[in-house]
């Protein structure tokens, strides 16, 4: 009953929005994966309110576009007095979580702020007026020759400082890209990193998706498209946590190098904190004839709300850029820029990375320690690099037992809902970047306490 409750709740509280004009009409609707995870809700209760929403008509939906509102003015008169979802279940109070696994944070305690400030403080100590200025548009150009230096020494990445482009995110970045490739059609993961799908769905570009394996994407699936352009995120696959091999990464050189039109989209995510086993070389490395466009971003080694991106564009592409009639102003402060770049040439930053390497690598390792007991009931994936991992619970638990257990506890669980089932397996990602170490061991108590028998 009270899953009932929950679902129809959440049907009349955006219902009432829509009535109440927070969405206009044809307005495209939060997809059902986004709201499962802003609401920590299963993939089963907004499936039952949107399709009470799609019975009368206030929204409709779009193949493989998404869902959109109705026309404002023939939907029927409603009470919007209704109880909303946060009366009754509360899902969207953080204050109601005492413990959480959260995705894209780090541990800020360890970020060196007295020297970040320092560096702060002579980016503005000498006169200088060009921090006030518009500044260039793809980057200040110290910051992108700090950048190639990175990549080349830590990636193996070779490029000039003329091909990268620096931006506020990923998202963006991906926007601009879709706009020199817009007659091309892509290939993307399935189950894909948000923002690439975002962006196609916003600019009805063609795409299909391809299965990712435990090795990397599916190359047969690869292979028998007529699409040019694939998107992946090969070092730490979103949300799987897989890594592609070797072998997959050289196929994928090899069927971009066979036709003029095709190319890679390398998303390097979470690259710099690999904990076990040899560094995998990035695509763009492997790549002798420039058919790879790798992106990258600040966020996890640096903090997420440094807002800088960047990408690297082969030189054919880099010419379709600049040739462009229309390009976007330059996002990030100048002062930013200059502030990181700075940041980069002293050397502090590979000696942070190295620091937060070591201490998210502690973390993990005392997480899956505290797990192993329980592998009969836990299985985990994803674990090799960067800072999330997927858990799977093969106990009988079902999804609303574990989801009622951690709200029990007030533990907030970010669950896996990529598989598109009605009734999902218990699986969930589990991020780990972000906890204090002084709250690791209460943080595993509860999780295991929740998910297990």
């Amino acid at each position: 009953m009270k899953k009932q409750k929950l679902y129809i709740a959440l049907y009349e509280q955006l219902k009432n929005q829509i009535i109440e004009g927070q969405y206009q009409t044809q307005d495209k609707f939060p997809s059902k994966r986004q709201l499962s995870e802003h609401l920590s809700l299963s993939h089963t209760t907004i499936e039952h309110a949107y399709q009470l929403l799609l019975d009368e008509g206030f929204i409709y939906s779009k193949p493989r576009s998404g869902y959109y509102v109705s026309d404002i003015q023939s939907l029927p008169v409603i009470n919007v007095n209704s109880p909303s979802i946060e009366t009754e279940a509360n899902p969207i109070d953080t204050n109601q979580y005492k413990y959480a696994f959260n995705l894209a944070e780090i541990d800020a305690e360890y970020f060196p702020l007295n020297l970040f400030r320092k560096f702060a403080k002579e980016a503005f100590e000498d006169n200088e007026l060009a921090l006030l200025e518009k500044g260039d548009i793809q980057g200040e150009l110290n910051l992108r020759q700090q950048i190639a230096h990175y990549l080349f020494n830590s990636r193996g990445v070779s490029c000039h400082p003329n091909q990268i482009i620096i931006g506020s995110s990923t998202e963006q970045l991906l926007n601009m890209i879709t706009d020199i490739l817009k007659t091309s059609s892509f290939i993307i993961e399935k189950p894909s990193y948000p923002p690439i799908k975002h962006v196609l769905d916003k600019n009805n570009h063609d795409y299909i998706q391809a299965t990712v394996e435990k090795d990397g994407i599916n190359m047969t699936d690869v292979l028998n498209s007529n699409n040019d352009i694939v998107y992946i995120t090969p070092s730490h696959q979103f949300p799987t946590g897989y890594v592609m091999n070797l072998k997959k990464r050289t196929q994928l050189i090899k069927w971009a190098h066979q036709k003029h039109s095709r190319y890679i989209i390398e998303d390097d995510y979470d690259s710099e904190f690999r904990y076990y086993g040899k560094p995998i070389p990035a695509l763009q490395s492997l790549d002798k004839k420039d058919k790879v466009i790798y992106i990258s971003t600040f966020s996890k080694s640096l903090y997420p709300s440094c807002r800088i991106a960047y990408i690297v564009l082969p030189q054919t592409l880099l010419q379709s850029y600049l040739s462009m009639p229309y390009k976007e102003s330059n996002t990030v402060p100048v002062h930013i820029q200059q502030i990181i770049a700075n940041f980069m040439s002293s050397g502090s930053f590979e000696r942070h990375l190295n620091k937060m390497r070591k201490i998210y690598r502690e973390k993990l390792n005392y997480i899956l320690q505290r797990l192993e007991p329980y592998k009969e009931q836990l299985n985990i994936e994803g674990a090799l690099t960067g800072m999330h991992f997927t858990l799977t619970v093969n106990n009988g638990l079902t999804m609303s037992q574990c989801l009622h257990n951690a709200e029990e506890l007030k533990l907030k669980l970010n669950i896996y809902n990529y598989d598109e089932q009605v009734e999902p397996i218990p699986k969930f990602i589990i991020g780990f970047g972000g906890i204090p170490n002084h709250q690791l061991k209460e943080h595993t108590d509860i999780l295991i306490k929740a998910l297990t028998l």
